[in-house]
């Protein structure tokens, strides 16, 4: 039994379908916001991993916290205080350092 041009190329096309939908990278973009309208957070998921910047608000829309993820793993965090200046930095070991210069 041959398999005609069509034929293989009908199966080609199947299979790569089925791959591309089997195999796809979904990114979404998370955003939530408290019930005054201000955002309180922001960032992105790829197949349900949290990956790159994550951007966190207080209620009046100031930034509290800054996190740096890659494949669902915290890379670093940095939190700020209420004058918006970093106070502390997290490394990917949970390490928290204070940072000078944050007029604390």
């Amino acid at each position: 039994m041959y398999l005609t041009i069509k034929h293989f190329a009908c199966l080609i096309a199947f299979y790569l379908s089925f791959q591309t939908t089997f195999g796809q990278n979904t990114t979404q973009k998370v955003k939530e916001y408290y019930s005054n309208g201000n955002i309180k957070l922001k960032g992105k998921l790829k197949n349900n991993d949290t990956i790159g910047y994550w951007f966190f608000y207080d209620e009046r829309g100031f930034i509290i916290k800054k996190e740096k993820w890659h494949k669902g793993k915290l890379s670093w965090a940095i939190i700020y205080n209420e004058k918006q200046k970093p106070k502390e930095y997290i490394d990917k070991n949970g390490t928290i350092k204070k940072l000078k210069g944050c007029g604390c």
